[in-house]
């Protein structure tokens, strides 16, 4: 009876530490920049754990993997090397992945290893053994739609994985189905991804290019990337919703209401516009809602 109760505790040990639920939750962290979301995280998302970002909609595709692109490259750093494994379905419906954004986020395209996948299956199969290695910093893996046979066991063992080699695993879900799959109850964190105008004013560019010239000529042409980030599950602490942008002069996340309403009203209107729960592509920035001196409707015939 006590091997057999010594067997059993070391099991509960075990499937605790797969699900994320040690008692200190302690471990390298990768922090994004912004003081009230690395606090939620306790610092940062946990290296050596499996995350979940997924698109709110079809027109959050670019604002989710723009975000999860942003991660991996902070979890490399200077030197690391990142595994993105993509379904064949993912690559045919979103598009391909454009190496020259990447860079833009801090990711050389040269530390990048983009893997295609026929299936989920193949897919997971491959996350695993990314995950296993010590030779990757982050591994991305981007199913497609249902995400079938993710199970229980499947999620815990991307999560063990990951635990081993301390890598940062985050799973995209571009395409997400309704009902989550059972894997998902493995991940440390969930967020979703909305996109937010990225108008960039003609005042603001000015100030920005008196403060950063290489700032200003990054964003020349196409301003810089605005999105909403959810958190809506974290296992270690709160959640939260952030209207947040990518700083290209620093490699970090910023809160646009507070470090960027100053520069442009613009995106002060979008830093609101945030807290609508309501899903929308990003909207026209320049362009009034009524065209001027319009009137009331009439009856025609």
């Amino acid at each position: 009876m006590g091997e057999a109760a010594e067997t059993l505790a070391a099991l509960r040990e075990a499937v605790a530490r797969v699900e994320g639920r040690e008692a200190d939750a302690r471990g390298p962290r990768v922090a994004l920049g912004v003081g009230e979301i690395d606090a939620a995280l306790g610092g940062g998302l946990r290296r050596g754990a499996l995350h979940v970002v997924a698109a709110a909609s079809p027109a959050a595709a670019g604002a989710a993997t723009g975000f999860v692109g942003a991660l991996a490259a902070l979890a490399a750093g200077t030197k690391g090397a990142v595994l993105w494994i993509r379904q064949d379905m993912a690559a045919r419906e979103s598009g391909e992945i454009w190496a020259p954004g990447f860079a833009t986020l801090g990711l050389d395209p040269a530390r990048l290893v983009l893997l295609r996948a026929p299936d989920v299956a193949a897919a997971l199969k491959a996350a695993e053994a990314g995950l296993s290695s010590a030779a990757v910093a982050a591994v991305v893996i981007e199913p497609f739609g249902a995400i079938q046979g993710f199970d229980r066991i499947a999620g815990r063992r991307l999560a063990l994985a990951a635990g081993r080699s301390g890598a940062l695993g985050v799973m995209l879900r571009l395409a997400p189905q309704p009902g989550a799959p059972a894997g998902l109850s493995a991940a440390e964190t969930r967020w979703r991804l909305s996109p937010l105008s990225s108008a960039w004013g003609a005042a603001g560019a000015r100030a920005a290019a008196a403060r950063t010239e290489a700032w200003a000529e990054a964003l020349e042409g196409w301003g810089r990337p605005l999105a909403r980030a959810e958190l809506t599950r974290n296992r270690f602490g709160g959640v939260g919703r952030w209207p947040l942008a990518w700083g290209f002069d620093d490699g970090l996340f910023r809160l646009a209401e507070r470090r960027l309403g100053a520069l442009d009203p613009d995106v002060r209107r979008d830093a609101a516009a945030a807290a609508d729960p309501r899903d929308r592509a990003a909207g026209p920035a320049d362009r009034p809602a009524a065209a001027p001196g319009a009137g009331g409707l009439r009856r025609a015939g």
